[in-house]
């Protein structure tokens, strides 16, 4: 029953979302982040980040292209062995981030990204920076949280960063697994606004979920 409502209301918000925004701008975004999810190369995600951005100077006072852009750019730097072409990727994907957060200042989903570009930043150089970027990703996430206390992807993130995180300051699985288990169930009950919505990170959370936390009680 649950599922059938979720449908109907995403169906509502989906011809809400292309009233207010317009069909031509609607079925380029939704083509363009269909392509995106099939994307597993940096070739590919460079291709859907230029288009993003091409969007974007279009449309200049919409969040989504310039969000979607700066996410090809993020998963370009976890996709990368190169620490260099890494922080290339995460600085280029900060740029179009900042924009967005200029024109939706208040947005979960923009500092969710914003969380897990610091997160990636930590992975190019554990070592020098995981103080400044496990604070900086904690504090980012506690305000995406803070917008939208049911965005799930807000407590997939926040275990993320507990888990690879020293067991002193609440690291490790059994400081982490809460908020996977947090994340499952608002993943489970989240309807997405409208049909550009970020969708990402349930199957990844569970994922973890069980290789960590089905042992823990």
């Amino acid at each position: 029953m649950r599922k059938t409502v979720g449908l109907i209301l995403l169906l509502l918000t989906t011809l809400v979302s292309f009233s207010q925004y317009g069909t031509d701008y609607m079925m380029i975004m939704v083509k363009q982040k269909k392509a995106m999810h099939m994307a597993t190369t940096v070739p590919a995600f460079q291709d859907l980040a230029n288009n993003f951005e091409r969007i974007s100077n279009a449309e200049s006072d919409k969040w989504h292209p310039l969000y979607y852009a700066a996410f090809c750019y993020v998963n370009m730097n976890f996709l990368s062995k190169d620490a260099e072409k890494k922080d290339e990727y995460l600085d280029k994907a900060q740029q179009f981030l900042d924009k967005a957060i200029e024109i939706y200042p208040e947005e979960s989903e923009l500092f969710v990204l914003q969380g897990l570009l610091y997160q990636g930043k930590l992975q190019v150089d554990p070592g020098e920076r995981s103080k400044e970027y496990f604070v900086l990703a904690g504090e980012t996430l506690n305000k995406a949280r803070s917008f939208n206390p049911g965005n799930p992807r807000v407590y997939y993130l926040i275990g993320l960063n507990l888990l690879y995180s020293h067991e002193s300051i609440g690291g490790g699985a059994e400081g982490a697994c809460p908020f996977f288990q947090t994340a499952i169930e608002k993943y489970a009950d989240n309807i997405p606004e409208h049909v550009l919505s970020p969708s990402w990170g349930g199957e990844e959370n569970h994922k973890i979920y069980n290789k960590y936390c089905s042992d823990i009680e």
